[in-house]
């Protein structure tokens, strides 16, 4: 049953959905695309990463490891300053809806209690390409940060996919959630590619009340066949069942708490209910 599933889904998505959830994979490839990164000049002038950077105290080979180790770093944090100019840009800009991204666009100061002014329930409002803001684009060229990146990754990322979203605090029920496309709110891991790492900043105030950021620690490491080849989602008691609820992780802090993460390990964002969130997600892939 679980190979005749795997089968199904090789026909339905690319390799590399298919096999960047296995670590030997994504060890191979990453030696293979540092071999190749070691023969040919770089796609980007250096001097780019020689810019003043807005992680000082960040210690690279110990968040490098951290993420090795547990999947995940949490303290790389942003200034206040880059933290208000976000928050500014992301209060201002229209806003579209998790289900329906071509739809009519709003404001986040048209959405009270998880429903926009034209009736729509509103889990989840985007900003459209956030890299328009200089504070963004700023966290992304950090030379720290991609410092981090290249060396757990093993080679610079081809792909950098950057989220500005609003996390919508309603009394909505999780399915009805689910059913408006805000499915991370279930344990899941991420197959981004051969080669993934998340880089995530909350911009506002964050807790397990307002969509704080779940995670299994170490699960990144070893998952059991059945997982592997059948869905990559799971529910929370198969989770506990095989990582052990101690190993569970809130990530709840202050506006500009940051964290970076291999997504390949089992996570899921908390159903906001008593305040919003506005997160910063990077995505460095393959």
């Amino acid at each position: 049953m679980v190979l005749a599933a795997f089968v199904s889904k090789v026909r339905k998505h690319d390799l590399a959905y298919l096999l960047g959830r296995f670590r030997m994979v994504r060890a191979v490839y990453s030696s293979g695309r540092s071999v190749i990164g070691f023969f040919q000049r770089p796609a980007e002038p250096r001097g780019k990463w020689h810019l003043p950077t807005l992680f000082p105290h960040a210690s690279v080979p110990d968040i490098v490891q951290s993420i090795r180790d547990e999947a995940v770093f949490v303290g790389l944090n942003l200034p206040s300053h880059i933290v208000d100019e976000i928050k500014t840009f992301a209060l201002a800009e229209p806003l579209h809806a998790i289900y329906d991204p071509k739809g009519p666009t709003f404001h986040y100061s048209e959405v009270l209690n998880g429903i926009a002014s034209d009736g729509r329930p509103m889990p989840v409002g985007g900003v459209s390409d956030p890299a328009r803001c200089p504070a963004v684009q700023k966290v992304i060229d950090d030379p720290i940060l991609r410092s981090i990146v290249r060396k757990y990754l093993g080679h610079e990322p081809r792909n950098i996919i950057t989220i500005l979203a609003w996390n919508f605090a309603s009394p909505m029920t999780d399915e009805e959630r689910r059913r408006l496309k805000h499915g991370v709110i279930d344990y899941h891991y991420d197959v981004a590619g051969y080669n993934f790492v998340y880089a995530s900043f909350y911009i506002t105030a964050t807790d397990r009340y307002s969509g704080a950021h779940v995670m299994m620690k170490r699960s990144h490491k070893w998952k059991p066949l059945r997982m592997l080849l059948g869905s990559a989602r799971a529910s929370q008691e198969a989770v506990y069942e095989q990582f052990g609820r101690e190993n569970e992780i809130t990530i709840e802090g202050p506006a500009g708490t940051g964290f970076v993460q291999d997504t390949s390990c089992y996570h899921r964002a908390s159903s906001p209910t008593r305040g919003d969130r506005l997160m910063l997600a990077i995505r460095f892939i393959n």
